[in-house]
């Protein structure tokens, strides 16, 4: 879908067009998907902060300025969406130690994060395609298949904590590729 065609059903959604509501979600929702998936932590659905996401864009629909990136705005009420999620996790976690560190860590990684965009979905993307194939395939089984680690350790004959290091690892992975990745193209714009 054009950008266009996001900018009118925006609007008619702003006019009281509930439903046009629809149009906007099917357009974003797998970008924005893909782009939390990187940076949700164990124990974090991407989905679900998707989910929460559009709902606070919707509530505030109002406060977007037509014209400007719908996906930038959106990615920001995401991002503070998994800033509080995160923080709430640490509350949660703190006799846990290794649950701690990764999600500080985390927390970082998304409080220092800029905006998120298309173009670094496009990276992370790429970036994924560049793993092995068996670090793919623990992504898929993860986030894809939504199967839940203690189940995924199971399967591979290996603690929760190895799994949840392993995935945690592969995301550092990730964004340190995509880190470069928009590092170039910026360098290259510039």
């Amino acid at each position: 879908m054009n950008h266009p065609d996001i900018e009118a059903a925006i609007e008619a959604v702003k006019a009281g067009a509930v439903d046009e509501y629809r149009t906007v979600v099917a357009a974003f929702h797998r970008p924005l998907r893909g782009t939390l998936v990187g940076l949700c932590p164990p124990g974090v659905d991407a989905d679900e902060i998707a989910h929460v996401s559009f709902i606070e864009a919707y509530r505030h629909l109002e406060r977007y300025r037509s014209g400007s990136n719908f996906f930038a705005w959106l990615c920001a009420i995401a991002r503070n969406q998994l800033l509080a999620e995160c923080k709430r996790l640490l509350r949660q976690s703190r006799n846990q130690d290794l649950d701690r560190v990764l999600v500080q860590r985390l927390l970082a990684v998304a409080e220092t994060n800029e905006e998120l965009s298309e173009m670094r979905f496009q990276f992370l993307n790429e970036c994924t395609a560049l793993l092995s194939p068996a670090a793919q395939s623990l992504l898929e089984a993860r986030y894809h298949q939504r199967r839940p680690i203690d189940d995924m350790a199971q399967a591979l004959h290996k603690t929760v904590s190895a799994v949840s290091v392993q995935l945690f690892a592969i995301r550092r992975k990730l964004r340190e590729c995509v880190e470069r990745k928009w590092r170039s193209h910026a360098a290259s714009n510039s």
